[in-house]
């Protein structure tokens, strides 16, 4: 017991800037978790209530609007973007763009991919135990099926882009592409949202419920990769070796 204590001060006391920058790094997430799940349990509430209904019409019809026969090509393009085919082609050509330039890092496309199944899960899991049903056939523009809350498209982008988006901000040196790739990556959430209610397949809060389910599920995974990665680096180190750079 007096062993392990002793051992746990050095460690410590060695590195205690890489263990207080840790312990930093949950508490803003934490809190980003608190506001999201306190927003997303309120708009499950109003939407028992039918609370939303007005909002939900108001939005709809002026994204309607924009309808044109042109324009519903963009859009469908947009959101296959966030389908299982974009996702199974884009998750490759990720990893191979990582291993080109780090040998070990194409496990970080493990990780994204870990992100959008276990975010397909438990977008499932919530739609079953909502049963919202989805706007009338009549408005849609594509065929889709199950419940309509949440938006799964929408809570698989925000996951998925999103951990694209923390990997960007992590990995790219260059600060000019870093903005640049993460502007484009928020713009492809965003749109990619807006397209489910273009398409008539979703209400704009089963669209703004995927975005806050995503967020919170998204910095859980971030979270629990980051500890893994402190538990490997910490195991490491008690065997006396270097950790790679790459893990």
């Amino acid at each position: 017991m007096l062993t392990a204590y002793r051992r746990l001060k050095t460690e410590l006391e060695k590195h205690s800037n890489e263990y207080l920058l840790f312990v930093f790094s949950l508490i803003i997430p934490g809190i980003v978790c608190l506001f999201a799940l306190n927003a997303f349990l309120e708009i499950t509430e109003r939407l028992q209530a039918d609370e939303l209904i007005k909002f939900d019409d108001m939005i709809t019809e002026f994204v309607h609007s924009f309808r044109s026969d042109t324009f519903t090509k963009v859009v469908t393009f947009i959101t296959d973007l966030g389908d299982v085919t974009a996702y199974a082609i884009i998750i490759p050509l990720i990893a191979a763009l990582l291993y080109y330039h780090g040998h070990h890092r194409w496990k970080l496309s493990l990780q994204a991919t870990i992100v959008l199944l276990s975010a397909f899960l438990l977008n499932v899991g919530i739609k079953h135990l909502i049963s919202r049903p989805r706007p009338l056939e009549e408005l849609r523009l594509v065929v889709a099926h199950s419940y309509s809350f949440p938006s799964g498209h929408s809570m698989s982008a925000i996951a998925f882009y999103g951990f694209l988006i923390y990997l960007t901000y992590k990995h790219v040196t260059n600060t000019l592409l870093k903005i640049l790739l993460i502007l484009v990556q928020v713009l492809l959430i965003l749109s990619i949202g807006l397209s489910r209610v273009y398409l008539g397949v979703h209400f704009p809060t089963d669209v703004l419920a995927g975005f806050i389910a995503g967020l919170v599920w998204l910095i859980i995974c971030i979270v629990v990769f980051n500890f893994i990665n402190l538990y490997r680096k910490r195991q490491v180190r008690k065997k006396g070796l270097n950790p790679h750079p790459d893990h």
